[in-house]
């Protein structure tokens, strides 16, 4: 059975030559992209609010002998001179930041010219939410939503520093809406799920998906 291809597998075929270039990870959490990373022989660093997983991070990397670092800041105040890395990556982190308008200011000031990135977000009306695991929770209203993931007993501790949890709180876009966002601080973005059906299914299947 073919292995599947890791988050690292997919950047590659999307930016080739990232495994040469300064890679930041923005909330970089209990730091397994760090450590994968570090596994392929590349340095990286990670910015990370959380001094438990900061810590955590450090431990695993040290029992499995590798290095990495990791610095305390949060997205909306990256603790990295301007024009200082090539590549950063931001997965499952917009939707708990505080701002991601600023969040974006500044991987707008620590990026090169003509560096580039990786970002996701959690949309808006997927079927199924990556938070609570329910269907069609955000389809609806909020506050709707809020109240049966109450009824439902699903509701976690909201009280720790991991930045919004509650998703009531948390930041979810439409597509549209996160390109708008990001073309406001000066990113264009390239879809690479469109990329990924294309070099698998070739390039009609597209249209009838999208």
């Amino acid at each position: 059975m073919k292995a599947m291809n890791t988050h690292i597998d997919n950047l590659v075929l999307v930016v080739p030559d990232l495994l040469t270039r300064k890679i930041v990870d923005i909330g970089s959490g209990k730091g397994s992209f760090l450590i994968e990373l570090a596994k392929r022989g590349v340095f990286a660093i990670g910015v990370e609010p959380t001094p438990e997983y900061i810590e955590l991070s450090l431990a695993t990397d040290k029992a499995l002998g590798y290095a990495i670092e990791v610095v305390a800041g949060t997205a909306e105040h990256i603790p990295l001179p301007d024009s200082s890395v090539d590549f950063v990556n931001i997965g499952e982190v917009i939707e708990h930041v505080e701002d991601p308008s600023q969040m974006l200011n500044e991987t707008y000031r620590i990026l090169k010219t003509n560096a580039n990135g990786y970002l996701s977000a959690p949309n808006r009306f997927g079927l199924k939410d990556q938070h609570f695991h329910l269907y069609f929770i955000n389809w609806m209203p909020r506050t709707w939503a809020h109240t049966l993931i109450g009824l439902l007993g699903r509701h976690k501790d909201y009280s720790g520093k991991a930045g919004r949890q509650s998703l009531v709180a948390m930041h979810y876009y439409t597509y549209s809406a996160l390109k708008g966002l990001c073309a406001a601080h000066g990113f264009g973005i390239t879809d690479i799920r469109v990329e990924k059906i294309e070099r698998n299914y070739g390039p009609s299947i597209k249209w009838l998906l999208f």
